[in-house]
């Protein structure tokens, strides 16, 4: 999709301000006449057009939907900081004439399990009617195991929706931007942090969540990666699941029980729950290195134990406040956000875990 001009690259271009690039293209006093002549040729020669939501918006309310998986059951440990995060921002534009639907799906089951489906498209129903008959003006969507597939998400983008993403991008949606982790940098910070505090023979239990989520490769490509380039050949055993369930639990138990593991690490909130039981089940908390994915009361619980060294904050509720973000920066000021926006994790320690009680937007970028 060609990327739209915004009043922002014309600014850039004439070396001007956004403000006197919009008095001079909507004809208001302000600007001098060499000056406006001069905007409206650059305007031109970019191939500008006018945002028609934003210009219209003084005459009607603008409808946006936001929809992320539900945070029942298992989606209790990452979910609800996603939400916070969008609630958090539209607390900020509650004197808007903006309209945001919330809609929250199951994601945690079989996608091809005929009643998982079935499940799906009833609490979905009412979404698709607005997107099916034109009456959201913009979606941020989560991407990974998104209930829309990109083909049906491009056909609503076709239509005038503005869409954004967030965690996993799908480009062939039309989506104007996806707000996400850097996942590589988050495999390779958990690769140095385990390679720092072992010994070279040591073995190493990654927890490495479904190959078929975009962020979960991406870590564990982001952890290889270290480890090659920097010339170490640990043994690493993988465990590949992401369903809190005995079976996959009596697997992660096995390994940590292996004489010769000297370190685990977690790429999901649901591995780094059943990690930490493991842990302490075989009597290993504390006594090899740890390192939980996200922040939650379990998780924070075995970090103040001990039982985890360190947590990875991805940071869920930034990438959500962004997202709601960018997309109404968008359509109210026509403010277009590069393609990939990455919002910035950090490494939690127990001398600084109370800088993560609280959502905190001090950790946007």
């Amino acid at each position: 999709m060609k990327r739209r001009v915004t009043i922002k690259d014309i600014a850039a271009e004439a070396g001007v301000s956004l403000g006197t690039v919009h008095l001079a293209l909507s004809d208001k006093p302000g600007v001098g006449a060499v000056t406006r002549e001069r905007i409206r040729r650059i305007a031109k020669e970019m191939d500008y057009h006018p945002n028609t939501v934003a210009s219209s918006l003084k005459r009607k309310t603008l409808h946006l939907a936001v929809c992320f998986p539900e945070v029942a059951g298992d989606n209790r440990y990452y979910y609800p900081q996603l939400w916070n995060g969008f609630r958090t921002y539209k607390e900020s534009i509650q004197d808007f004439n903006i309209s945001i639907r919330e809609f929250a799906y199951p994601e945690n089951g079989d996608g091809r399990s005929i009643d998982f489906q079935k499940r799906q498209r009833i609490v979905l129903k009412e979404l698709e009617e607005l997107l099916e008959n034109g009456k959201l003006d913009g979606l941020v969507i989560h991407g990974n195991r998104c209930p829309f597939s990109a083909e049906k998400l491009h056909s609503y983008v076709d239509r005038g929706l503005a869409l954004g993403l967030l965690d996993t991008d799908m480009p062939e949606s039309g989506r104007l931007f996806c707000v996400s982790a850097d996942y590589d940098i988050i495999g390779r910070t958990m690769a140095e942090i385990v390679m720092n505090r072992i010994p070279y023979c040591g073995s190493i239990l990654l927890c490495a969540g479904i190959r078929d989520y975009p962020s979960h490769k991406r870590i564990e490509d982001g952890f290889d990666a270290y480890m090659r380039e920097n010339h170490f050949d640990n043994l690493i055993y993988r465990e590949y699941s992401n369903l809190i369930c005995e079976e996959n639990y009596q697997k992660i138990l096995e390994h940590v029980r292996r004489p010769d593991l000297a370190a685990a690490c977690c790429v999901s909130s649901r591995t780094s729950v059943m990690l930490a039981q493991a842990l302490r089940e075989c009597g290993k908390a504390g006594k090899i290195v740890a390192i939980g994915s996200d922040i939650f009361e379990e998780n924070k619980k075995a970090l103040q134990e001990g039982v985890f060294q360190n947590l990875i904050q991805k940071n869920p509720f930034a990438q959500a406040y962004m997202a709601t973000r960018l997309l109404v920066d968008y359509l109210l000021k026509d403010m277009r956000s590069e393609e990939s926006f990455v919002v910035g994790s950090q490494i939690v320690f127990r001398s600084n875990l109370s800088l993560f009680e609280r959502n905190s937007v001090r950790f946007l970028e």
